[in-house]
């Protein structure tokens, strides 16, 4: 029977202010890099739970998690309007951004598989992959567009996620150069 942990890190936590002060700082730290830093911030605050550490690595696994659920959210949502919509042209481009969409999540897990197999050079090569998808979804609902599930609001958002997930990517690399002098 598997045991949950997430009272010790709770625990721990608290017996250790400056660990929860430097995983703080390390996120805001994060978030000044992207040019949405409050909203960032206003995120990550509301999910400090998640970082249990204030390594990069650490850090990249909770930024990706946060992000892939909030792709699977709007994919389910982009899913429902397309269910409920009885407008053809809308369905086509809901459809084609659901499509969208399933590549963005698709890209988000393989970046996380790269990430637990020290990948870390493919994870910018998935990142840019989700990008690319998204400025396809983008593309549906331009400016112009009739929208009125207000999905350019919701690709805003993961815009704002990926930009997370790349700030946090970037660090990785760092972390990687790091340890290859090490090693030299």
């Amino acid at each position: 029977m598997p045991v949950s942990t997430s009272h010790k890190r709770r625990s721990r936590r608290r017996s250790n202010d400056s660990d929860s002060d430097d995983t703080e700082q390390t996120l805001r730290d994060l978030c000044s890099e992207i040019d949405k830093s409050d909203m960032c911030w206003n995120i990550l605050k509301s999910e400090l739970h998640r970082f249990s550490d204030s390594n990069d690595r650490d850090i990249f696994d909770g930024v990706i998690d946060l992000a892939i659920e909030k792709s699977k959210e709007i994919h389910e949502k982009i899913n429902q309007w397309f269910s409920d919509s009885n407008n053809d042209k809308l369905k086509d481009k809901y459809n084609s951004c659901s499509k969208n969409y399933n590549d963005i999540d698709r890209n988000l897990e393989e970046a996380r598989k790269n990430l637990d197999s020290d990948h870390y050079q493919k994870i910018s090569d998935q990142i840019n992959g989700a990008r690319e998808k998204l400025n396809k979804c983008k593309h549906e609902f331009g400016a112009d567009s009739f929208d009125p599930a207000h999905v350019r609001d919701r690709n805003n958002e993961i815009g704002l996620y990926l930009d997370m997930v790349r700030a946090a990517e970037d660090r990785l690399e760092d972390y990687d150069d790091d340890d290859d002098r090490k090693k030299n």
